[in-house]
């Protein structure tokens, strides 16, 4: 059970849409619906403390009252964190999510595989052994592409596996035009619209500067990076001369470009939900030598989405 730290190395510039989410954030509530709003209330309760035992946040207890009801409050906050089950992990913690719901039967394996097929992504789930336990396939290209999933959809980490393969070759040039590839792909991803698939991302960079989270510095950098890769020798053209990027040159391009893929996805999501998703001591900005990411703009919001102590009552339900 879980994943080895192998696998979360392969997941790390995984991308899981969100309209994936989305469609598994709606087999959560056809799990959790009920004619019986308390058993409704239970169900959600039940699926949110699997999600938060695996982002180290507190379980929330459920306690009726005397008579077995439950405030207005318990189901508002309720149905708001259902919403969040699928939005608020990054990859990793999505999948190691799902697998514990799976493990437990509160999902539908064949239904979570079927979706994350048609996301294109390298993640399946499988019954093992007498006990059936759930463990987690991360699929080849090549078995993707036997899924008859569609090459040619923009998948970062297919652009993460060359850049990869391109630094064990010491094809450093290599690392710099994938690095420039992966960085187009998720401008585009930011940016949502068919319109600009076809552009560079010298010509939407503005539109996505103003759609990305990222901080000035890295966009500047992801800028530079494009610039970059379109005048060194064999990383944008043919060229006679060698290219000038060395073995620290290409080290820090894939860091730096597996950082801003994860990077981007977290504050799209903080930004979406109110929900600090950085560890007790520091926030994002501080942990990348920059200025401190933007607070939630709703602070009652975000206040709601991690609330540890029971509301008020009021009516009862």
């Amino acid at each position: 059970m879980g994943l080895s730290k192998a696998d979360k190395k392969k997941l790390e510039s995984e991308v899981i849409s969100n309209e994936a989410r989305l469609k598994l954030t709606r087999l959560v509530r056809k799990r959790c619906a009920s004619n019986d709003n308390n058993v409704s209330l239970i169900n959600r309760n039940h699926f949110i403390n699997v999600g938060r035992t695996v982002l180290d946040l507190p379980i929330y207890r459920l306690e009726p009252d005397d008579m077995g009801m439950y405030m207005n409050e318990e189901f508002g906050w309720h149905i708001a964190e259902t919403e969040l089950i699928m939005r608020r992990p990054d990859t990793v913690q999505l999948v190691e999510i799902l697998a514990d719901m799976l493990q437990q039967g509160m999902l539908d394996t064949r239904s979570v595989n079927r979706i994350l097929a048609d996301d294109n992504s390298s993640v399946r789930f499988k019954t093992e052994g007498f006990d059936e336990d759930i463990e987690v396939a991360i699929l080849s290209e090549t078995e993707l592409e036997e899924e008859n999933v569609d090459p040619d959809h923009p998948n970062i980490r297919v652009l993460t596996q060359r850049m990869d393969q391109a630094f064990e070759a010491k094809d450093y040039a290599g690392v710099l035009h994938a690095s420039a590839n992966i960085f187009e792909t998720l401008a585009k991803l930011v940016f949502n619209n068919p319109n600009v698939e076809n552009q560079t991302l010298a010509s939407l960079f503005d539109g996505y500067r103003n759609r990305s989270e990222l901080p000035v510095p890295l966009l500047d950098y992801i800028l530079a990076t494009y610039k970059r890769r379109n005048v060194e020798p064999l990383a944008g053209h043919g060229a006679t001369n060698p290219p000038t990027v060395t073995a620290k040159d290409a080290t820090i391009l894939i860091e730096m470009t597996r950082m801003c893929v994860r990077l981007e996805r977290r504050l799209a999501l903080q930004e979406l939900d109110a929900v600090p998703t950085t560890r007790p001591g520091g926030n994002v900005g501080e942990s990348i030598g920059t200025t401190p990411a933007t607070p939630a703009k709703n602070p009652a919001k975000a206040k709601s989405s991690t609330a540890k102590t029971k509301p008020k009552p009021k009516k009862k339900r």
